[in-house]
């Protein structure tokens, strides 16, 4: 009996002395309304991004697979135009890229202003234009951040990695049946998980995906 008191008694103390668990952000989120449901899941770091994409689209580049399931038997009009990524941190906001963008001739330099100060943040293969809204800040955040881009035509471009973006891509069609893909979203600096969140602007509604939970 007294080494059983004893052994319990090391055991509290060393639990004790243990650190603290840490809260597990998930990199997957849902929401739904009456006519869809919208599941996400978020890839940030270069080597999730690589290994299910099966290439490198290059540095500044968030991955987001998406679907979404139609709830009524009427179809559903969808896109990867309907979809915004947000960083509650700064307010950054942003459009995906077309593949084309990523991987086609020329190369694209995407910038990040915020109120009248720019920096030069990645170069991607594709065409320029604007890339976010980027109209209004989070909370807690008064100077919103829009992500643009310019054209250097130095590059030839990557026919594998276009191929391979297309082919993973998410779909731009009409359906009353689950379609699910990948959206490629540009990332300026460093985020937190907790941070992002995925806006759904589209014909269906509108739904925030916060990751955070």
């Amino acid at each position: 009996m007294r080494f059983t008191l004893l052994l319990t008694g090391t055991f509290l103390v060393t639990a004790s002395l243990l650190p603290a668990a840490k809260k597990v952000v998930s990199p997957n989120t849902s929401a739904s309304n009456d006519q869809v449901d919208i599941i996400a899941t978020i890839f940030m770091t270069p080597e999730e991004i690589v290994q299910k994409l099966g290439v490198d689209p290059g540095k500044g580049v968030a991955l987001l697979q998406v679907r979404v399931v139609p709830k009524t038997n009427d179809s559903v009009q969808i896109s990867p135009e309907d979809f915004i990524l947000l960083a509650h941190d700064d307010g950054e906001r942003s459009k995906p890229f077309d593949p084309a963008q990523i991987a086609g001739q020329g190369t694209l330099v995407v910038s990040s202003a915020t109120d009248k100060t720019n920096k030069q943040t990645s170069g991607f293969g594709g065409f320029g234009g604007m890339i976010g809204g980027g109209s209004g800040s989070s909370p807690g955040n008064s100077k919103p951040t829009t992500l643009s881009t310019k054209m250097d035509t130095k590059n030839q471009g990557n026919d594998k990695l276009l191929e391979a973006l297309k082919a993973k891509q998410f779909p731009q069609k009409d359906t009353n049946q689950p379609v699910e893909g990948y959206l490629y979203f540009p990332l300026d600096g460093k985020h937190k998980l907790k941070n992002m969140a995925l806006l759904y602007r589209g014909p269906a509604g509108r739904l925030d995906l916060e990751f955070e939970h």
